[in-house]
């Protein structure tokens, strides 16, 4: 959706409402859309709440707001961090992010890579919280408060630096199968080795890959990423070997390919490799993957905030199955005038058994107050 711009008051307070008007075609039907929104930051905690009507060949789409649960897509945002303790060695730190379709991928450890919410235009409401201290960082996702695919977890402890243990967990409650529904999980206990100096920082490790009913996995990893030229450069691999679906379930597609996923992964040897860089006018990343059975994956992700004015970004995931993603350019043309043009390709995951891509173009006309 539309970033909406506005100003903050003396004291880094501000309030701001919105609206837009989109329209386009997504498949074969027309589609239009209006979006009212508020937006608010109080102390540096930012909430966003806002309500979106759609209609689809000229007809209202009721099933957006059919139950009293889907009232919790009003809230877009909720974004607050706070220092619970500083002291010589480093602060503990609290963080809570709510948000209806705008969680960034969520990684876990080695079970979750890139798992993305949604597929569709779907608004999804998700909560990432974590705790950090110098020695302990706690984490945990919830990728839709209502109809949850990705409830997840981990514990990272450096137990005798410059090595860590960590243990991780992720289930989906309700992933499909031929008979209804079924509970499909995956649990990980792992050690690394850290090394940080002043603008590197390294890992390696191994881990084991627990899934229930279906197999065990063995996953060995390392990463490195370094400060150079005014940017972040990260790159990572690992190789793993084992039964089920080697620990590689919940990734970028995994909303899709949930429903006989376990039917088709057969176990064998598989692994990734991911390079990115992160600088303040450009981030990109760029990752595959190989899953016996289930085929290798590929993803590419594009963020350029090129001015205040301008910003685009986009995102594509594809399997030898299925090919998703979207990509969005944004326009300020004046304090209070925005606009935004978006192009996806998409899947209806909720109402169909066997879901078919659909391109998506829409065009969005929006206005704010200061």
């Amino acid at each position: 959706m539309l970033a909406f711009a506005g100003t903050a008051s003396a004291d880094g307070n501000a309030l701001r409402a919105g609206a837009a008007v989109g329209a386009g075609g997504q498949g074969d039907a027309t589609y239009g859309a209006v979006e009212l929104q508020l937006d608010a930051l109080w102390r540096g905690v930012r909430l966003g709440l806002g309500a979106r009507g759609v209609w689809e060949d000229g007809v209202f789409r009721r099933r957006d707001w059919s139950r009293p649960s889907d009232a919790v897509t009003v809230l877009r945002q909720l974004e607050a961090e706070l220092v619970l303790a500083a002291d010589r060695d480093g602060r503990t730190t609290s963080q809570l992010a709510v948000a209806a379709g705008g969680l960034a991928p969520a990684r876990i450890a080695r079970i979750v890579d890139g798992h993305r919410a949604t597929l569709d235009d779907r608004l999804r409401t998700g909560v990432r919280g974590a705790l950090g201290t110098p020695a302990l960082d706690l984490g945990l996702e919830i990728d839709d408060v209502i109809d949850p695919a990705l409830i997840g977890g981990a514990a990272v402890w450096q137990l005798a630096p410059p090595w860590g243990v960590h243990v991780a967990a992720a289930i989906d409650p309700r992933a499909p199968d031929a008979i209804g529904t079924h509970v499909t999980s995956a649990i990980e206990v792992g050690v690394a080795r850290r090394s940080d100096a002043m603008q590197r920082r390294a890992e390696l490790g191994a881990s084991i890959v627990g899934e229930p009913r279906e197999g065990v996995t063995a996953v060995g990893f390392g990463s490195v990423a370094i400060d150079h030229a005014g940017a972040r450069w990260t790159a990572s691999a690992e190789l793993r070997g084992g039964n089920g679906t080697t620990g590689a379930m919940f990734g970028p597609l995994y909303r899709l390919e949930r429903r006989g996923l376990i039917e088709r992964a057969h176990g064998g040897v598989g692994g990734g490799v991911a390079v990115g860089v992160v600088a303040p006018a450009f981030s990109m990343s760029i990752g595959g993957r190989v899953r016996p059975g289930l085929g290798t994956l590929g993803t590419v992700a594009i963020a350029a905030p090129m001015s205040t004015w301008v910003q685009a970004g986009g995102w594509i995931a594809a399997s030898r199955a299925a090919t998703a993603g979207a990509a969005e350019v944004r326009i300020a043309w004046a304090r209070r005038l925005s606009s935004a043009l978006q192009i996806a390709r998409m899947y209806e995951t909720e109402t169909a058994m066997m879901p078919a891509p659909a391109w998506s173009v829409t065009a969005w006309f929006g206005a704010s107050t200061e």
